[in-house]
């Protein structure tokens, strides 16, 4: 049986991202990192004193960030895109001095006020106990006036207390610098056809398209497709979809290059972190569905 060649496997280059809105109208764009320590007031600053607040910065330089604490060069992964981040994951410790009694601790944008007693808290704890907490930050409004010492605040309620703070990712707004899909992107795949004959994808190129502030992608693709170990044919095509918070979904079509049983249409929906993107394509045509792994080349 001769098996069609999926137009649209490369579809999911459009992958897209991972996605956890720190607000629930904010759409945004989560770029993990590695652990990396941005507060340490055991090392620098001192204890933050009862019911008073300081300010933090989310990256920088080891230099930059040793003034409260930093241990590493923990560095903005968008640095020099414009995109400037709207929240942070991290793991946030309370450290006991040897007075502290039961308290609290909160994070909150730096250019916001402390929040009112009883509003929430980003660590709860009681005399003497060391205790973290993985949480989401909001952070200032990067459009704003952000305090040039920092995108976030911490509030000690009640009692002094040391605070260790490590960075674990940053939220981006979805738009960003507007280019959240665009650029140039390469990589593999395989997939698996109604009958379980198998195909190897490779030398997938894309470049993508997204006007600024828009949630509308475009494009073009081509890559070499192997069915059951025959030889390779190349197919191509073109792109659009829509991105809406952490889900890219769109429809690939029409061939550039001439190739036997070049028809149809697809479907594809995807996740991106960063630069690497990961998802699924289904071809109308057979049904036969495809998995793309791709890194973003260029921008």
């Amino acid at each position: 049986m001769k098996k069609s060649i999926p137009l649209t496997l490369f579809l999911i280059i459009l992958g897209t991202s991972v996605l956890a809105p720190v607000q629930a109208q904010d759409e945004l764009v989560y770029v993990a990192v590695e652990p990396c320590r941005i507060v340490d007031t055991r090392e620098a600053g001192g204890v933050i004193t009862a019911n008073h607040f300081r300010n933090f910065l989310v990256s920088g330089t080891l230099g930059a960030l040793a003034v409260q604490g930093g241990k590493a060069d923990c560095l903005d992964p968008k640095a020099g895109t414009g995109s400037k981040p709207l929240a942070i994951s991290a793991y946030v410790i309370a450290v006991p001095t040897g007075e502290s009694t039961s308290g609290v601790l909160t994070a909150y944008p730096s250019d916001q006020q402390p929040p009112p007693v009883g509003a929430g808290s980003t660590v709860n704890f009681v005399a003497g106990q060391a205790i973290g907490n993985t949480t989401n930050i909001t952070l200032c409004d990067p459009a704003g006036s952000c305090p040039t010492d920092g995108e976030f605040a911490i509030l000690a309620r009640n009692t002094n207390q040391h605070v260790v703070v490590d960075v674990q990712g940053y939220f981006y707004p979805l738009s960003g610098d507007g280019q959240v899909a665009a650029g140039q992107w390469g990589g593999t795949g395989e997939g698996i056809y109604m009958d379980g004959t198998t195909s190897d994808i490779s030398l997938v190129t894309a470049e993508v398209f997204q006007e600024e502030g828009s949630n509308f992608f475009y494009g073009t693709a081509q890559f070499t497709v192997s069915v059951g170990g025959n030889d390779p044919v190349t197919q191509g095509g073109q792109m659009s979809g829509h991105i809406q918070g952490n889900a890219i979904k769109g429809l690939f079509g029409g061939c550039i290059t001439v190739a036997p049983d070049c028809f149809g249409a697809a479907i594809f929906d995807g996740k991106l972190t960063g630069d690497d993107l990961y998802g699924t394509v289904v071809d109308l045509n057979d049904g036969s569905t495809f998995t793309l792994t791709l890194q973003r080349t260029s921008p």
